[in-house]
């Protein structure tokens, strides 16, 4: 136990509390830092600041304040700058300033990549709308339009005619605070993610898996993530060294890694972006039920400074994670489902060996339609003893979702 430490968690939304949760089961005094909003957060944390995660003095001055032993966050990239920041300034474990800054902009973490001989797409940095257009025409079509400060798909389009980008830039830009995005070729290939765990320069996991993808209007939005993963010795070979060089260009240490990539037709990985936190839509339950091991308990302690263990990923537990959501906005009126043979409505499932659903609304909650992973209305995690019996799970809890909504 680590009674009587205190750990300050950037953010206070639902893919937070679990991390939350797991301090408070520790014996950690938890304070939490977060823009005021409808957070489940704040309602379980010991101490609370409604404070910008990207106001880097306001959270250090946070730190100091409340003489914190630690800082993290999971499954969010805007509050990670502010923790390298901290850490330099504090000397706590954690990600360094340098490594926070390149992953927190996706035009330097492209340049980081590029020097580092990471496998990535063609990309050009744009500040306007002719500049887009220009890099497009120089790229070819089809390309990707993105923000650079943000996760969660905000803000990214693939257009496949000029004629979209006025639409697309317009898009970008209520969704970004930086000054510049990145337009890149579009790669055709199998997207996965492949989610990595270094401490004190040794890597600890790295682990692929794949994932569950929504297509909406813009582009394609994660909804869940499963493994394992089945993969050649060239395949799993190419997905090591590309994280290894991302971790060795952008400086990365004593943090999580969630690496988002392409599988090419030869078995090359072309890797899309990385970042120096957890992946969200369920990335750590998967990770938790695939390995044995408690993900956010293990970020935790990477953030006290205190060892984890390698991770061992042979006869890992086949599971997997799916987000429920609405495709419009409203009141929710009901949600019902099927799990493990048994019908729910309007509530929770706990069934030993075969996963749970957790509800984050119930009826006459406002809830807005599915853009982002944020826009999840629960969680459903998966255990099976074999992929195909996985695969058959979830494709009969999908079948069985029915979510209602009024105005």
């Amino acid at each position: 136990m680590d009674k009587g430490k205190t750990i300050l968690i950037l953010g206070a939304g639902i893919y937070q509390v679990p991390l939350i949760r797991e301090a408070k089961a520790r014996g950690l005094r938890t304070v939490i830092a977060s823009i005021p909003g409808n957070y489940p957060g704040f309602a379980i944390a010991d101490r609370v600041y409604y404070t910008n995660t990207t106001d880097r003095e306001a959270i250090l001055q946070i730190a100091r304040d409340e003489h914190v032993d630690a800082i993290t966050t999971t499954g969010t990239d805007v509050a990670v700058s502010s923790i390298g920041y901290v850490c330099r300034h504090m000397g706590l474990p954690g990600i360094s300033e340098q490594a926070a800054r390149i992953l927190t902009d996706k035009a330097l973490m492209k340049e980081a990549f590029v020097r580092g001989g990471v496998t990535t797409a063609d990309f050009r940095r744009v500040s306007s709308c002719e500049e887009a257009l220009s890099a497009a025409e120089e790229l070819g079509l089809p390309v990707m339009l993105k923000i650079v400060d943000k996760s969660g798909s905000r803000g990214i389009t693939k257009i496949s005619e000029l004629s979209r980008m006025r639409e697309a830039y317009d898009y970008a830009l209520a969704a970004t605070d930086a000054g510049h995005m990145v337009v890149e070729k579009f790669v055709e290939g199998r997207e996965i993610g492949i989610d990595a765990f270094i401490q004190n320069g040794r890597l600890l996991l790295m682990l692929p898996h794949e994932k569950y993808v929504y297509h909406s209007g813009h582009t394609g939005i994660p909804l869940g993530h499963f493994c394992p993963m089945e993969t050649s010795d060239r395949l799993y070979g190419n997905m090591l060294e590309e994280t290894r060089k991302i971790i060795s260009v952008t400086g990365m240490d004593n943090c999580a890694v969630n690496i988002d990539a392409f599988i090419l037709p030869d078995e090359r990985v072309n890797i899309i972006e990385a970042a120096g936190r957890c992946g969200a839509t369920g990335i750590p339950e998967v990770i938790s039920g695939y390995t044995g091991r408690n993900y956010y308990g293990c970020i935790i302690d990477c953030a006290l400074g205190k060892p984890v263990d390698a991770f061992v990923l042979r006869g890992g537990r086949p599971t997997a994670s799916l987000l429920l959501y609405s495709e419009q906005s409203g009141i929710l009126q009901e949600i019902s489902y099927s799990f493990a043979g048994k019908k729910y409505v309007n509530e929770n499932a706990n069934v030993p060996g075969a996963g749970r659903v957790e509800l984050s609304f119930g009826p006459g909650d406002d809830i807005d339609a599915f853009r982002n992973g944020t826009d999840r209305i629960g969680q459903a995690v998966f255990y099976a003893a074999a992929n195909d019996e996985l695969q058959e799970a979830v494709r009969s809890f999908r079948s069985s979702l029915k979510v209602k909504v009024g105005n």
